[in-house]
């Protein structure tokens, strides 16, 4: 018997594919995203228990994923590998409700080529170690689809009560889920004979989860703000539709993948008859549904490839007849699995070039920096004077200090300020360290109490790292009280 043949066996061979590729990814991008020294500063808060602070620190609203980091850090024991560790742990397991949902619309060996080009997809891999928090999005998405896809086939209540369950856990987590969980109601009713019975119980769970929402704090460090931000009409420009859609057609391509286009028109043939099943159009509504969301929020916000995955998810369910269609086309078995190993090798192949290469080496510095420091002050606080804060976030991943908790400013340019500014602006700050940097700060700093301790020459820019050593406050005309004085 095949492999393909044996489900639990393939989705054990697609986790294998899956943790694979996404490791090669994570050693192929060292340093972390921006966003990340956010993300963690408030992770820290939450850690705490101080939830009200956390909101207050950085984003101004607080999702599923910053509460899922301190778990995480209760294993490692480091803020950025956990932070990094829950993005991966989401992104692999993914391809689990993936290969199940693909297992309800087709037979086992289309489900598996289906899911193992979900497995390598080049724009999901690539997002599988930043520290954001759409892996969980997407593996609650994936979830909620799968149980509202078993709800069509099966008809009990416990699916549809799940698949509602999941969808309000992914608002949690990003505020398109908001989408889905009104969307799938919306369909069964349309849809269903019974609809007065259905209505009830969808009241029923609206009811729920607004009781839910303002008996926690979850409609206030979340849903609240986010809601505010799209509702507002203030931030609309058709002139931001205009400009940025290029990058949307360019961004689909980029996230849909070669092998995706490739296959979907190949076996177009296959899609047809399968479009009258209840399943597919409940996916095609939701695709559709999609689209009018994201033309209205890049319209209010900015573009960004990652908001164009909740168009994604639903429409690359359609691929399965596609693919059904090409490997059914053979009766010869053996002919059959040939056509099927090498269609895995051609998906493989198209999708990992994507990332064959290496990402953020120019901010490789940040990390090599922010590490020896950290190793300096192992599980102690420091405060970097710097202008990228992935140094500071490098310098205390074992700290459980947050930069919120120490009111501490540490991305000022201190070379426009005067030497007796700048001895009272490390002092106030307690800042041990300053990462220089020449495209950034332009001019050079040289303090006696500035010590050089190591140096990075990339390309057209250097860097710099020094110790603040100030041992006597006469350094400030013998008044540490003027030391205390930060110029506004």
């Amino acid at each position: 018997m095949s492999i393909i043949d044996e489900k639990y066996k393939a989705l054990i061979l697609l986790l294998i594919v899956s943790f694979i590729i996404k490791l090669w990814v994570w050693y192929r991008t060292p340093v972390v995203n921006p966003d990340a020294f956010e993300y963690i500063e408030q992770a820290k808060l939450i850690y705490k228990g101080k939830i009200s602070a956390a909101k207050n620190c950085g984003k101004k609203y607080l999702s599923l994923y910053h509460f899922f980091i301190p778990a995480f850090y209760n294993i490692f024991k480091d803020w950025v590998f956990s932070a990094r560790a829950l993005s991966f742990f989401f992104a692999v397991i993914s391809v689990i409700p993936v290969f199940f949902s693909f297992l309800l619309i087709t037979d086992e060996t289309s489900a598996f080529l289906s899911s193992l080009m979900f497995a390598v997809n080049p724009f999901l891999c690539r997002m599988s170690s930043e520290v954001i928090k759409d892996q969980m999005f997407w593996f609650l998405l994936s979830l909620g689809l799968l149980f509202s896809l078993y709800w069509f086939q099966k008809r009990k209540l416990l699916y549809f009560f799940l698949s509602i369950f999941i969808f309000v856990l992914s608002s949690f987590t990003r505020i398109e889920g908001v989408l889905f969980l009104f969307l799938f109601p919306f369909f069964v009713v349309i849809q269903s004979n019974k609809r007065f019975y259905y209505i009830i119980y969808i009241l029923s769970i609206i009811v729920l989860i607004t009781v839910i929402l303002f008996r926690t704090n979850f409609w206030d460090f979340y849903l609240a703000p986010r809601l505010k931000l799209m509702l507002s009409f203030k931030y609309f420009s058709i002139d931001n539709l205009l400009n940025i859609s290029p990058h949307i057609l360019g961004g689909i391509l980029y996230i849909f993948s070669i092998p995706f286009f490739v296959l979907f028109f190949i076996g177009l043939k296959g899609l047809l008859p399968s479009l009258k099943r209840i399943e597919f159009k409940y996916l095609l509504m939701l695709g559709t549904f999609s689209i009018i969301f994201l033309t209205i929020l890049f319209g209010f916000i900015c573009f960004s490839r990652r908001y164009l995955v909740i168009f994604f998810f639903p429409y690359f369910l359609l691929i399965a007849p596609c693919i059904s269609f090409i490997v059914n086309k053979w009766q010869n078995n053996v002919y059959k699995n040939k056509l099927v190993l090498l269609l895995s090798i051609f998906i493989i192949v198209t999708s990992f070039s994507y990332n064959i290469k290496e990402r953020r080496k120019d901010c490789l510095v940040y990390k090599e920096a922010g590490d020896y420091i950290s190793q300096q002050q192992y599980r102690s606080f420091v405060a970097v004077l710097t202008n990228d804060r992935r140094v500071d976030l490098y310098a205390n991943r074992t700290s459980l200090t947050s930069f919120c908790d120490t009111k501490v400013l540490t991305n000022i340019k201190i070379f426009n300020l005067t030497k007796k500014e700048i001895i009272s602006y490390l002092i106030k700050n307690q800042i041990k360290y300053v990462f220089w940097e020449k495209e950034k700060w332009q001019k050079e700093i040289n303090f006696p109490f500035l010590i050089l301790i190591k140096k990075w020459n990339e390309k057209d820019n250097i860097f710099k790292l020094y110790k603040v050593n100030i041992k006597n406050e006469n350094l400030c005309n013998n008044s540490y009280k003027k030391c205390r004085k930060v110029p506004k």
